[in-house]
């Protein structure tokens, strides 16, 4: 009998997590698409009622990071795995819009735009095969054909993206640049007073667009309990108690932003799948990475003053920050840690494999945008 393999991934991936303003959102932007993936591999088991369905990602009690392509042992449909995404998705866009209303009594005509956000934000790759090696090229080659729906909007763009609009109650009327103008800084400063998230949700000047502000709802233990998400699916310990102390705005603090990935990962699992049975060595290569990132990577940076924001196996985005005024951080403590990281902290999964890491020294006050596109450039060039 031969055996079947489902493929699985959905997209964007960097472009959402890009189009983050704040820390607290590139927080809510790397737990939503972990979160997500997460929910197809639990969907995956149940329907396939086989607890070992999955060969990859390794899931262990870290949401933080999980990597968005899943590989499948057995027969897990299209239109099953389709639903499982979309229902997960529409629970949290349907959700933070309901917790928003309920705190903030208006006339709201909005659902059109947050219903186009539910059903349109993703696109969805699914294929099936009869080895390992075959579902993944077919997945690859199925992800270079487009088939995405983008989303029309009208009125003011939000001041991140230029591309999305602004959300604010009356996104579906039809106003006059004053009226909407009015009633967006009235939604704002109204956003600023929600008290019950012990500290302030938005600076009253900020513009956000809807998916904005669903990663940044996302990261509150208010939020996460009305969208009924568990500890184990989003444990409290990954985000931070507090993000005033990242601040880059404060005090002319300088931060040093770091991203990375493992070199030539495709031939290295073909490599894996010569030497013996390709299921047992991919899922133990998934779980040896997943570790790493869980027990070696996040203490080292954690010990050297630092976070990491996304850790998905082999590939993770750091940044280094100093919590009091002095003394402040320097360049040459970065740098003492980026030289010592591949033979103290990278090759401790054991594997035989490279990494390329970029590096961006951050002053106070650039865009967070830029920092994470250059961050992107200087892996691409390392």
């Amino acid at each position: 009998m031969t055996d079947e393999y489902t493929a699985i991934t959905f997209a964007p991936v960097q472009g959402f997590i890009e189009k983050s303003r704040k820390l607290r959102d590139l927080y809510g932007s790397s737990f939503i698409l972990s979160y997500l993936a997460r929910e197809l591999c639990e969907e995956a088991k149940r329907y396939l009622e086989n607890a070992d369905a999955i060969i990859s990602p390794a899931i262990i009690n870290l949401t933080q990071g999980t990597p968005n392509q899943i590989l499948i042992r057995g027969n897990f449909p299209e239109k099953d795995a389709k639903k499982a995404l979309n229902n997960t998705w529409k629970g949290i866009t349907q959700g933070c819009r309901t917790w928003i209303e309920q705190q903030l009594p208006n006339k709201y005509c909005w659902q059109n735009e947050w219903n186009a956000w539910t059903n349109h934000a993703w696109e969805f790759f699914w294929q099936q095969g009869n080895s390992i090696s075959n579902v993944r090229q077919k997945l690859n080659n199925k992800k270079r054909s487009r088939d995405w729906t983008g989303i029309n909007w009208q009125g003011e763009s939000s001041t991140l993206s230029g591309a999305d609009a602004i959300a604010f109650p009356g996104m579906s009327l039809n106003l006059s640049p004053k009226e909407q103008s009015a009633e967006i800084s009235k939604f704002y400063n109204q956003l600023g007073t929600i008290s019950s998230l012990g500290e302030a949700f938005v600076d009253t000047t900020e513009q956000l667009s809807i998916p904005e502000l669903i990663k940044r709802l996302i990261t509150y233990k208010e939020v996460k309990s009305y969208l009924n998400i568990s500890s184990e699916r989003i444990p409290d310990v990954e985000i931070p108690q507090t993000f005033r102390n990242l601040s880059r705005f404060e005090d002319n603090r300088w931060t040093g932003w770091f991203q990375g990935d493992g070199d030539s990962i495709g031939n290295h699992l073909r490599s894996l799948a010569d030497a013996g049975d390709e299921s047992a060595e991919l899922n133990k290569f998934s779980h040896k990475m997943v570790n790493w990132a869980k027990d070696s990577l996040i203490p080292s940076v954690k010990k050297n003053n630092g976070r990491i924001i996304y850790a998905g196996g082999d590939d993770f985005l750091g940044v280094f920050y100093r919590t009091t005024p002095e003394p402040k951080l320097k360049v040459t403590e970065v740098l003492h840690w980026l030289y010592q990281f591949e033979p103290k902290v990278w090759k401790a999964h054991g594997e035989d494999i490279t990494v390329s890491v970029g590096f961006v020294w951050t002053a106070a006050g650039v865009p967070q945008r830029d920092v994470l596109q250059h961050c992107k450039e200087a892996e691409q060039s390392a």
